[in-house]
């Protein structure tokens, strides 16, 4: 379907300077503008590390610079500064959270001195002080480990506003701070204090994740999106706005795991029966919306091979034909994968599957990452969500074919809000991040209308993209080169607020606070509702008091005991979210109590 490519497009549709080309170039200018600096750094600069999905064809749309008043949601592109070793590091996690931002300040007043017509600011959580035990903690709405604490937030770094217009968030990497964490969990581990061991342990699972796994998975999806299929970057971004429309992705589908799939329709061409990598974005969704669908998650290991575009092709073949014969039933391995590595992935997946850790849930793994323990996995729950959205979905696309038109096209990207037990409706003024929702010429069909968007949580706003702009906005200058239309300014008055979106937080402050009692699910792409279902477990049935019970109970006055029953207390639980929510969330809509 030529229309496809609309659904990987915003309502901010236009020439507006931005592509994925010209942030490359703006990071080359930085990364040429900080060697500059060298001289006046402590340690020497060995090399700035890209791990922003916008510098590798991975974000929904290119990175779109500042552009004056253009403002309502600015993403920062994180990148990690690494420097020379040295064994004058402190061996003192917080001190070394110190010496790491006396490092950054360094470098952003340096950066000022060179370069007056940027903008560099310093984002801390602690304020250069570190945290007391030197755990930094956070939650991200889309990266991987949202649900352990783990994301770029929790690290001190600067912003640096570049001349291109966009902003670079900068971190440092210090491999002696992973020995400490690392030291200090065993520790603490030989020492019986497993709690506390246990909080040590994930703060190195998010070091690990951020210094070395995310740099490393940014070149491999950067060679497949730039150096080998052209295609790859739309169905990278068609499959993300897939699930962002069905309220999947961050929380429950992290971006790094939506993008490992997407590389794998590229990289693997056996498991498909086909006899090339596809040739459009199209034909990469469909075979990723079939993987969803008919993968035997408990079964099959999935693997992405991205050795597979960098070898030779006959020689691959023929190692192809020699591992196929080796290969055991229920793991797959590409014809470019070398033996040893594929020997490796069949024993790990035999060793979790004998201890009991494979379950029908979404897991990825890679040569690299073997135990698929980079990312995690996607819960059961989730897992059979996708695979029904999936099969729906392959059978519209389908339809579509047989029929030569793509009037059903829209249905694909449009999820009911009816198999939800409560609804939160968003205050659309609130949302920074709703121009990115689809432009009306996604479902500008005749039998495809702005009824769907309605139908996905949008409201009467997204047949009129832009009627509900804010009064600010409205009397705001226009920027040359910016149509009105599209100069959408904060809405919280606060311009040149870089990473902010209150519903991102208010999704998480609910998770921190409901976890145990509901499932929560959202558009991170602007959308203006939030989506939840409560724990059969939680509140379905009376239990008696246990004053562990992590949840908001009311006595049970219904059958008769000998201990007291005390059942979910769904309406406090609603005025609860309510108030947290007060200037974002416009009301609650309760489709079903338990």
């Amino acid at each position: 379907s030529a229309r496809i490519a609309a659904f990987a497009q915003t309502q901010d549709v236009g020439e507006d300077g931005a592509s994925f080309e010209a942030a490359l170039a703006a990071f080359e200018d930085l990364q040429r503008e900080i060697r500059e600096l060298d001289a006046q750094m402590p340690l020497r600069l060995l090399a700035l590390h890209a791990v922003a999905p916008g510098l590798r064809y991975a974000s929904l749309v290119p990175p779109k610079p500042l552009v004056g008043l253009d403002d309502a949601y600015i993403e920062p592109l994180h990148v990690l500064v690494e420097f020379a070793a040295s064994n004058k590091w402190p061996d003192d996690i917080v001190a070394l959270h110190k010496v790491k931002t006396a490092f950054l300040l360094r470098l952003g007043e340096s950066y000022t001195a060179a370069h007056p017509e940027s903008r560099v600011e310093l984002v801390t959580r602690f304020h250069g002080r570190g945290a007391a035990d030197g755990l930094l903690t956070g939650a991200s709405s889309l990266t991987a480990g949202a649900r352990e604490n783990m994301d770029y937030e929790g690290d001190n770094c600067i912003d640096i506003r570049h001349a291109s217009g966009l902003t670079f968030r900068l971190g440092v990497v210090c491999e002696r701070e992973g020995e400490l964490l690392a030291k200090k969990a065993a520790e603490l581990r030989r020492a019986g204090v497993v709690a506390h061991a246990e909080a040590v342990e994930m703060a190195h699972r998010r070091w690990a994740r951020n210094h070395r796994w995310r740099p490393k998975l940014h070149q491999h999806i950067l060679d497949v999106c730039q150096r080998h299929h052209p295609a790859a970057s739309l169905t990278v971004r068609l499959l993300k706005r897939w699930l962002a429309r069905h309220m999947l992705l961050g929380h429950h589908v992290p971006e790094e795991v939506a993008e490992l799939l997407a590389a794998r329709a590229f990289t693997d061409i056996s498991a498909a029966g086909c006899l090339a990598a596809p040739a459009t974005a199209y034909a990469g969704f469909v075979r990723c919306l079939r993987l969803l669908a008919e993968w035997r998650w408990s079964e099959d290991l999935l693997a992405v091979d991205f050795s597979a575009d960098t070898r030779d092709a006959t020689e691959a073949e023929e190692e192809g034909n020699t591992i196929a014969k080796k290969q055991q039933q229920g793991v797959w391995a590409s014809s470019g994968m070398p033996a040893d590595a594929a020997e490796a992935l069949q024993k790990a997946f035999a060793v979790a599957k004998e201890q009991g850790k494979i379950k029908d849930c979404v897991r990825v793994a890679t040569e690299d990452d073997p135990d698929a323990a980079w990312w995690g996995s996607v819960s059961p729950v989730v897992t059979r969500r996708l695979r029904t959205l999936a099969k729906a979905s392959v059978e519209r696309l389908v339809g579509c074919l047989d029929a030569g038109s793509d009037a059903q096209l829209a249905q694909v990207f449009t999820t009911p809000l009816k198999d939800y037990d409560f609804v939160i409706r968003l205050n659309r003024d609130a949302v920074c991040r709703k121009y990115e929702q689809l432009p009306r010429a996604a479902f500008d069909t005749p039998s495809s209308s702005s009824a769907h968007a309605v139908e996905a949580g949008e409201g009467e706003d997204e047949a009129e993209i832009f009627k509900n702009l804010l009064p600010t906005m409205q009397q705001a200058t226009p920027v040359r080169g910016v149509p009105r239309s599209r100069c959408h300014a904060n809405p919280f008055h606060h311009p040149g607020m870089v990473g902010f979106d209150p519903v991102a937080l208010y999704v998480r402050d609910l998770a921190n606070v409901y976890g145990d009692s509901v499932l929560l699910f959202n558009d991170v792409y602007g959308g203006c509702v939030i989506a939840g279902l409560w724990n059969p477990a939680v509140a379905r049935a009376p239990v008696p008091f246990a004053a562990s019970i992590a949840a908001n109970m009311q006595p049970d006055e219904g059958k008769a005991s000998s201990r007291p029953m005390v059942r979910f207390n769904v309406d406090a639980v609603v005025e609860e979210m309510t108030r947290l929510g007060e200037g974002i969330v416009e009301g609650i809509e309760l489709q079903q109590r338990s």
